[in-house]
């Protein structure tokens, strides 16, 4: 029986610098899915997909993809069955978009790495489905940061893998094209059946486009599974702090956050909250007030022992006279 998983990890541990971020990551994502990684900034969402794609190392733990433990695995091997965009990407300016979305068929090529005709014919797909085909022989530094976004798609999808993992790829994108990029991976993933991972900041692109959700808080999984079960108000407050609306979306049924305000800052929230900021702001002019005192007492003190020692030099000048 096929395994209907494509990525598993067991007890990732990961961290930078002997600074644990995840203590102990366990998750089964689906195979021929599309699954998105939500929650606040520094919750580890990015640090989780690293280590997933072997851009950072775990402390410890196992990833597996496609039944086999990664760690068996050459850099080539998993590059023909994952490919990883970076939340920020770089590469030489003087690239241009063709050259660049060349890389991606890098894993396949031996020897001197010359580019077949098979592989010129993929690469110019990637760029005609991104929408790049007018830019292809620009140079990356020409581009401004939306064709940039989309010619490293480009060169991800050009990689040919089953698997694709992307660190906010609708990064620098205006609507329509975010709304362009979300659905190109949609079509990868209903044509190819393509497994797309994603960390998203949009919530509500999160869930239209995602058949599972996977919210973090802390480096800890705080809920997994479908958006309509995952998408609650108790998500919300817990991962983010805010106090969110959330319906259905009558176009395909998936939940939305339609408006919002942080926890407690609504009605007598509201109010309890401004009192609080009140009170830290008395307490802060009272320290200042008491700090200001504190400098002007020791300015009087100094100032009068600097007398003192005047008047002493001056009595000793007068004895030295006589």
């Amino acid at each position: 029986m096929e395994n209907e998983n494509s990525i598993v990890t067991k007890e990732l541990k990961i961290g930078y610098d002997g600074h644990i971020i995840v203590p102990s990551f366990d998750i089964e994502l689906k195979k021929g899915k599309i699954t998105s990684i939500i929650g606040a900034n520094g919750c580890g969402k990015s640090t989780v997909l690293k280590a997933i794609g072997r851009i950072i190392k775990s402390e410890s733990g196992t990833v597996i993809i496609n039944d086999t433990d990664m760690s068996n695995m050459k850099n080539k091997e998993i590059a023909q069955q994952m490919a990883i965009l970076p939340q920020t990407p770089t590469a030489p300016g003087t690239l241009t978009c063709r050259e660049l979305v060349g890389y991606g068929r890098f894993p396949y090529q031996s020897g001197f790495g010359k580019l077949s005709k098979k592989d010129k014919l993929i690469v110019e797909w990637a760029l005609e489905v991104t929408n790049m085909s007018e830019f292809s022989d620009r140079e990356i530094a020409s581009l401004s940061g939306g064709q940039r976004q989309r010619v490293w798609i480009a060169m991800a999808l050009a990689q040919q893998t089953g698997i694709i993992l992307l660190d906010e790829p609708t990064t620098y994108l205006d609507l329509a094209h975010q709304l362009e990029v979300l659905e190109l991976l949609k079509k990868l993933n209903e044509g190819q059946k393509a497994t797309i991972i994603m960390v998203l900041h949009d919530l509500n692109l999160a869930s239209r486009y995602s058949d599972y959700l996977l919210a973090m808080k802390s480096g800890h999984i705080a809920g997994y599974g479908e958006p309509k079960d995952v998408m609650t108000k108790e998500m919300l407050a817990d991962c983010f702090g805010i106090d969110g609306d959330i319906v259905d979306d009558g176009r395909n049924g998936k939940p939305v956050c339609l408006s919002y305000d942080l926890v407690g800052s609504s009605d007598n929230g509201e109010t309890n909250s401004n009192a609080a900021y009140a009170a830290r702001m008395d307490k802060l002019q009272s320290a200042i007030a008491e700090s200001e005192k504190e400098k002007e007492e020791a300015r009087q003190k100094n100032f009068f022992y600097k007398t003192v020692d005047k008047v002493k030099s001056c009595f000793k000048k007068k004895d030295g006279d006589k």
